[in-house]
């Protein structure tokens, strides 16, 4: 077997060959069935690809959407130019004219009731084809691309928003619960040191059952350890939560709503990230209500 005859099938398929190179291929084709079929799918994909190829013209939307994403998008490093050496001008006008294969005594290549020439497309249209491939292909690369960057903005603007309504109704939350306490007959406020630092801001009404705690410079705690804060009475001390990071800061104020009858005291001690059902440390602040 010949390895140029059947390495130029291919080219034989797109009719790209000379008139004599076409009559050694064909001649070679003859003599082998195998190479014959492998020739004749090579010849109905060239025309199947350039039939797909069609001339219809895109909507005008569609390149203002391209557009519209390449100014938005980083663009990819361009592409290297492919630069096989030959001048397509000069080279089709020297070339051949497009012709169809000289039929095959017996052959099988070309399908019964359709003509060789319905089976190949020439180069230049093969190569404009390859062309508008990597044209399209890019240009699904961009929109891809702008496709991942507006998911990725998108995402980021729904998470600033679910944070600013957060925010937004803790804010108002803490503002009805000051509320509540600045107009009940038995409203106080206080202020308790911390022996460790820092100073813990008190505002309640045992009316109402609301206690508005603020903290102010209380020292950052090792890893695995918070701030838990305990309601004191004649029966003992009685968790009433931990302070996260944020109220411990002075960022955020903690509020605690329930029955203030009989409580005495307040008291945080320093316990487990995870909290106590009774003190286990000394208490850091101490304050009578």
């Amino acid at each position: 077997m010949s390895d140029h005859k059947h390495s130029s099938t291919g080219a034989w398929a797109l009719n790209a060959l000379e008139d004599a190179e076409r009559a050694e291929v064909e001649a070679y084709l003859d003599e082998n069935p195998e190479a014959a079929e492998e020739a004749r799918s090579l010849a109905e994909t060239a025309t199947h690809l350039a039939a797909a190829a069609g001339s219809e013209t895109p909507p005008p939307r569609l390149k203002k959407d391209i557009m519209s994403a390449i100014k938005q998008t980083r663009q990819l490093p361009p592409m290297p130019k492919q630069d096989d050496g030959v001048d397509e001008p000069a080279a089709a006008e020297h070339a051949a004219p497009a012709a169809s294969p000289a039929p095959l005594e017996q052959r099988e290549i070309a399908p019964e009731q359709e003509s060789p020439g319905d089976d190949v497309v020439s180069l230049d249209a093969f190569r404009r084809k390859q062309q508008s491939t990597r044209i399209l292909a890019a240009a699904a690369t961009v929109l891809l691309l702008s496709s991942g960057v507006l998911t990725g903005v998108v995402m980021v603007q729904q998470n600033e928003l679910d944070e600013t309504k957060q925010l937004l109704a803790d804010t108002a939350r803490y503002q009805e619960m000051v509320g509540q306490i600045m107009t009940a007959s038995d409203a106080k406020m206080t202020n308790a040191p911390s022996s460790s630092g820092g100073m813990i801001h008190l505002s309640y009404s045992a009316e109402e059952g609301v206690m508005v705690l603020a903290s102010s410079n209380l020292p950052e705690l090792p890893e695995g350890r918070a701030y838990e804060l305990w309601l004191i009475s004649d029966d003992g001390a009685a968790p009433a939560g931990m302070l996260s990071e944020a109220e411990a800061s002075g960022a955020e104020s903690k509020i605690l709503e329930g029955p203030m009858e009989g409580i005495t005291h307040i008291g945080i001690t320093v316990e487990p990230a995870t909290g106590s059902e009774q003190p286990t440390t000394d208490p850091i602040v101490l304050s009578e209500l």
